[in-house]
């Protein structure tokens, strides 16, 4: 029987003579590497010098998995930071459009409504991604903070406020949005305080909490690259409505000019110049996401493990 041929029992026989973090390190890659060349018996012999190789110096392999692991939780964090400052131009984006002209605006032109839709849409996927992202982080959390680790508890403790926060402050913003046919513009300083207490405030802390638990916690390997898939999802639908909102303000200005330069933007500001910071604040927080997506992709990207990149 040819090394090509030869059943794939002997590879997996193999991978278990290696240390189990090696084996989760590059399991796959080894899989890969035999089903593309085959594992003839030169290859065979090499794969078992190097699992003894992996038994006498672990130190080098657990060095390596360290360093992958700070870099794909670098990642996740820097993707959370950066759709928490998201969050907040995009809580003035929906503030800013929620007013009666803007909306008549975008039934009147279907450029705006297009773009409006799809902030909204991606705004439901960039929060799914980061659910998705956090489940498994949660539960790690969860589990190491019942198993004692005290500094745990109030990052787990916070979050779990802050989204109680939010919670109550969408059932109030809806009870207040079917009482009134329009919601009336945010010119007071109390109705900014309670804006930003009832949204902003929770969403920081929400957001500083879990970052902090991601950065305490002990998460393996594997859930970290989870992690990083999910919240590349997350960045992408950043950058999605940093180009729906662009094009909005775009549009607005052609087709409303009076409307976009008049005094309709946040606190009775300037539309123009609520946009134009709304749009500041999207793109440094899309490109922190995307920056630090793109590190995590390709700095977890699979390297050959020693012995098998030698041919047989």
């Amino acid at each position: 029987m040819s090394g090509a041929t030869r059943p794939p029992r002997l590879a997996a026989a193999l991978l278990w003579l290696y240390p189990r973090a090696w084996r989760d390190r590059y399991g796959g890659d080894l899989l890969a590497w035999t089903e593309e060349g085959g594992l003839g018996p030169l290859r065979a012999l090499d794969l078992a010098r190097g699992a003894l190789d992996a038994r006498l110096h672990p130190e080098v392999l657990e060095e390596g998995v360290i360093r992958m692991r700070e870099r794909l939780r670098r990642s996740v964090l820097g993707v959370l930071g950066g759709y928490a400052i998201f969050v907040v131009a995009g809580i003035g984006y929906q503030k800013l459009t929620e007013y009666e002209d803007f909306t008549d605006a975008a039934r009147q032109h279907a450029a705006l409504g297009v773009a409006f839709r799809a902030v909204v849409v991606a705004a439901l996927v960039a929060l799914a991604a980061v659910a998705v992202a956090g489940a498994p982080i949660a539960l790690a959390v969860v589990r190491q903070a019942l198993a004692g680790r005290r500094e745990l508890r109030w990052p787990l403790a916070l979050v779990t406020l802050a989204l109680l926060w939010l919670g109550g402050g969408g059932v109030a913003l809806a009870l207040r949005a079917g009482s009134s046919p329009a919601p009336a513009p945010m010119t007071g300083t109390g109705g900014f305080l309670l804006w930003s207490a009832n949204f902003i405030l929770p969403a920081a802390l929400g957001c500083g909490a879990a970052m902090v638990a991601v950065r305490r916690t002990e998460l393996a390997v594997p859930v970290l690259r989870f992690a990083n898939l999910a919240v590349a999802v997350a960045a992408a639908a950043m950058l999605v409505m940093l180009t729906a909102t662009v094009v909005w303000g775009v549009v607005l200005r052609s087709a409303k000019p009076a409307l976009f330069h008049a005094n309709e933007g946040l606190r009775a500001t300037s539309t123009a110049a609520s946009w134009e910071a709304i749009v500041v604040l999207m793109a440094a927080a899309t490109a922190l996401a995307v920056g630090s997506t793109a590190r995590g992709l390709t700095g977890g990207s699979r390297r050959e493990p020693e012995g098998a990149g030698q041919a047989g």
